[in-house]
């Protein structure tokens, strides 16, 4: 609960923010002279705390993003009724709809602009610092649509917005710069590592980082896949060939250390009660027997449910606090490190694109869909062998419990196994790799989110109250949130420019361009 505390006072000075700078992609290919030297603003010592906003580490900026936003995702549910405005129910309040966007471009231009400075806009250290502002500002452009990015300066926040073309092409073009200059840095200093320390998901390694960018290429170009094909597909297939490789085994998981501080998401669920694990990712991995359950989760203390798993549905105005504590919580210990990205991904990724007919690897989509469960569950230690062979279509079901009087049945399921007469984008085999890349990504709930609202899979149980005016459909739920009222209120024509994008619809109910619209 802390963190509603912390957001109203940083409020006024998100809606300040004037630490903004240009683009990124201009001398991208150039070295330093020096490439140690020291300067007053040292780079490496300013990247950590932007490192750390790619998966916030910070516990208020978790709960309000990765948790609260990214319920969204079927991963987790809110078991704090606070003042009654809440995300699940769709009604949110101005501050908390503000978060995702404020927080993040302070926290990531304030030491970006240094770094800009500190390097002439060139060199690794400034590559680095592009990467990570191309993996922070994608959450964004997937949250809100439209947003300032080409066109920041620095002192110059309230700037016209790029539109959701420009935001992703520059976020590729972004990507692809730092994966070149990275890789060739790690291959000409024999594996240097400047940051060091500084770095606490790779301990420096930039041959590790370029994976990274490369992954999050094809990542962003599986986003942009329907609304600009063209470019997704040289993006994606300029990755999965470039040098410095992909993201493809669990050893080069990309996993963010919380150092001193402990894991946001046990902190919120069992210290401050805040966060139980949804019912759409336990009800889904009962159907299937998944056996990574045990590893996902935590056991119910509900009556009549306990030693079982048992999710929270979204979106419930009247529960007591007290007694949700009783769903299961995330299986995390306080000292786990926070996933960024997984080889399991990239597998189902390219799976996918083979089913475009994009040139992402030499293996069929179905070997690398089976590839990508086999990678998710050698990541947690269990087998897959039976896993994979499984024919049944399971009717995914939650049932009344003494907290929720709130029954829900999906049955618009795929079973696991592969079917092999079915090579489209349009048969079962893309709803098997997107549900199944949907559980492995646990927990990443923002880009869950963003997944299930480009393809429509997996389905979700609807919230149990709607509480927006008729604004959000309950069958469909959440598709973006609107433009924050700091932006309303002091950017207010190009903040109009960026609904004009959106097709003069600036509210949760507006697609973005490359959501899939039935």
């Amino acid at each position: 609960m802390k963190v509603m505390k912390k957001f109203i006072r940083n409020i006024p000075a998100g809606a300040a923010l004037l630490l903004m700078v240009g683009s990124c992609t201009d001398k991208f290919e150039e070295y330093n002279t020096n490439q140690y030297q020291i300067h007053e603003a040292d780079p490496a010592t300013l990247m950590k705390s932007m490192i750390e906003t790619i998966v916030n580490i910070q516990q208020n900026d978790s709960q309000m993003q990765d948790q609260m936003v990214g319920q969204y995702g079927g991963y987790f549910c809110a078991s704090n009724v606070w003042s009654g405005t809440n995300f699940g129910t769709y009604n949110q309040s101005d501050a908390w709809n503000a978060s995702p966007w404020n927080t993040n471009f302070q926290k990531i231009y304030g030491n970006f602009f240094q770094v800009k400075e500190a390097t002439n806009s060139s060199g690794h250290y400034y590559a680095f610092a592009c990467m990570i502002r191309a993996i922070n500002m994608l959450r964004i452009a997937d949250t809100y649509g439209p947003m300032p990015y080409s066109q920041v300066k620095k002192g110059n926040f309230y700037v016209s917005y790029d539109t959701q073309e420009q935001v992703y092409k520059a976020i590729l073009e972004d990507l692809a710069n730092a994966a070149e200059v990275l890789y060739n840095y790690h291959v000409e200093t024999n594996g240097n590592a400047p940051l060091g320390a500084n770095d606490p998901v790779f301990a420096g390694n930039y041959a590790s980082w370029a994976k990274l960018a490369n992954s999050m290429r094809l990542r962003v170009a599986m986003r942009i896949s329907s609304f600009l094909p063209d470019v997704a597909k040289e993006a994606a297939e300029a990755a999965t060939s470039h040098k410095a490789g992909l993201i493809e085994a669990n050893n080069d998981n990309a996993m963010m250390d919380c150092g001193t501080q402990t894991n946001p998401y046990q902190l919120a669920a069992v210290s401050w009660g805040d966060l139980r694990v949804n019912a759409n990712i336990v009800d889904y991995m009962a159907a299937y027997k998944d056996p990574r359950a045990a590893k996902y989760f935590n056991a119910s203390t509900i009556a009549g449910l306990n030693g079982q798993y048992a999710g929270m549905r979204m979106g419930d105005k009247d529960f007591a606090k007290a007694d949700a504590g009783g769903y299961s919580t995330p299986n995390i210990s306080g000292s786990d490190k926070l996933l960024v990205f997984c080889a399991a991904e990239t597998a189902f990724l390219r799976a996918e694109g083979k089913l475009r007919g994009w040139n992402v690897g030499s293996k069929t989509a179905k070997e690398y869909y089976e590839e990508g469960i086999t990678l998710s569950m050698s990541q947690y230690g269990v087998s897959a062998a039976d896993y994979l062979t499984d024919e049944t279509v399971p009717t995914v079901t939650h049932v009344s419990d003494n907290v929720q009087k709130a029954p829900a049945t999906i049955s618009n399921t795929v079973c696991v196994k592969w079917d092999d007469a079915d090579n489209t984008l349009t048969g079962k085999n893309f709803q098997r790799i997107i549900t199944q890349k949907w559980i492995a990504n646990y927990p990443l709930g923002l880009e869950a989110w963003a997944e299930q609202r480009r393809t429509g899979y997996p389905e979700f149980y609807p919230c149990i109250d709607n509480l927006s005016d008729g604004v959000v459909s309950t069958s469909r739920g959440a598709r973006r949130l609107a433009f924050p009222y700091t932006e309303k209120q002091n950017n207010k024509a190009n903040c109009d420019q960026g609904a004009l994008d959106l097709g003069g619809n600036d509210t949760p109910a507006t697609d973005l361009k490359w959501a899939k619209k039935d």
